[in-house]
């Protein structure tokens, strides 16, 4: 920018300290709800005790370095060091109210970017699936593969087991078969059910008052999805909408899902705080996030055999890369089965059993006998 512009950004702003600005930004920009409650959070835990009483004009980027290797290393946090992650929404936040200040001529230039902000890397956490191994390993210790774990398909089935009857049963049968989001789930109307074609719809809805997740968008534009619903689905969806007939409409005359007695929405933290009590107070389960049924739902679709196109339209996502590699996990059964293959293809007759002729010469001699070669698979695992 040229300097008259620098000297009339600087005159422009004369007083006014970053805190200044980052308090004003928060309540006048444009946001959801549910964003602007995250923003908030991050100017008023991580970014305002680290630069809220330096001047906005001569905001500089060493002044950002500094604060981001203090917040990186939990300043402000009662947790201790911040996930990479967390780090990186954190400089998105300032980011956003910086480039609106240099949009009203406050600053020259945006500190907040640029590859000078050396900041933690950021590795998206693969799901890890609840092994036997690893259940007794949590059992004996506590320990957990990751932050992001899924169940098998026998545990799903334990947990649907265990909370049957419970009076919002639905909504953790749908994100565990369907692998809705939190906030999806908890929007739905029952005119998102189309019980005659086997289909749910979800879509942009209308603003529930703030009861279930701000104006009521989707997440992006690729959230907005049919997702077709097997005929046990259909049957509880069924038996739910005739059991709650009597349940009053809610805003603007709506009729929710999953709603209190007065049919208003329920909120979808409800969700998430119900999910670990009925968790802990019905199951002898490990322990998983809400979220992470939405993991389990994309991974037991490819053990069923869907393909990743049909589960990445199933979960409303953007790309299948993504959901291959973010959402996708292989239980121990299908890598078996996927070396049951490879091998039946290299050394399998037209019958299917193992020649001797097709091993290779270091094989042969204990090819029939209890003790197996290494180099042919062995019988598949139980998921």
């Amino acid at each position: 920018m040229a300097a008259r512009d620098q000297v009339a950004a600087a005159t422009k702003g004369i007083g006014l300290t970053t805190g200044d600005w980052l308090a004003y930004w928060i309540r006048t920009v444009r946001l959801r709800s549910s964003t602007r409650r995250n923003y908030r959070q991050h100017v008023v835990t991580y970014l305002t005790p680290q630069l809220g009483d330096l001047p906005l004009v001569t905001l500089h980027v060493s002044d950002v370095r500094k604060a981001f290797t203090a917040i990186a290393a939990g300043s402000g946090s009662r947790y201790g060091r911040l996930a990479p992650s967390t780090v990186a929404r954190v400089r998105a936040t300032l980011s956003s109210a910086l480039r609106a200040a240099v949009e009203e001529g406050l600053l020259a230039h945006n500190p907040a970017r640029g590859p000078e902000i050396d900041l933690p890397e950021v590795l998206a956490p693969r799901p890890y699936v609840w092994t036997e191994e690893r259940v007794a390993r949590w059992r004996t210790t506590g320990w957990r593969p990751g932050p992001v774990c899924v169940w098998t398909r026998g545990q799903t089935i334990e947990l649907l087991k265990s909370i049957a009857g419970h009076k919002r049963y639905l909504y953790y049968h749908l994100v565990a078969i369907t692998g809705l989001r939190r906030g999806e789930a908890a929007a739905l109307r029952e005119v998102d059910v189309d019980l005659w074609h086997r289909e749910l719809f979800v879509i942009t809805r209308p603003d529930p008052g703030g009861q279930v997740d701000g104006d009521g968008k989707l997440k992006s534009r690729y959230s907005a999805r049919t997702i077709a619903l097997d005929h046990v689905t259909v049957g509880l969806v069924r038996r739910y909408l005739t059991a709650r007939a009597g349940v009053p409409a809610g805003p603007g005359g709506e009729r929710y899902l999953f709603t209190t007695p007065t049919g208003m929405p329920c909120r979808r933290d409800l969700f998430t705080h119900e999910f670990e009590d009925l968790l802990a107070e019905r199951t002898q389960l490990p322990p998983i996030r809400l979220h992470d049924l939405r993991h389990g739902a994309a991974s037991l679709s490819l053990a069923a055999g869907n393909d990743l196109k049909s589960i990445q339209d199933m979960l409303g996502h953007a790309s299948m890369s993504f959901t291959a590699d973010y959402y996708v996990s292989l239980y121990p059964s299908t890598r078996h089965q996927a070396a049951e293959k490879i091998g039946a293809s290299l050394f399998a007759t037209p019958s299917g059993r193992v020649h001797r002729t097709r091993l290779p010469l270091h094989c042969r001699r204990v090819a029939g006998n209890a003790t197996r070669c290494p180099h042919v698979p062995t019988a598949t695992s139980k998921i």
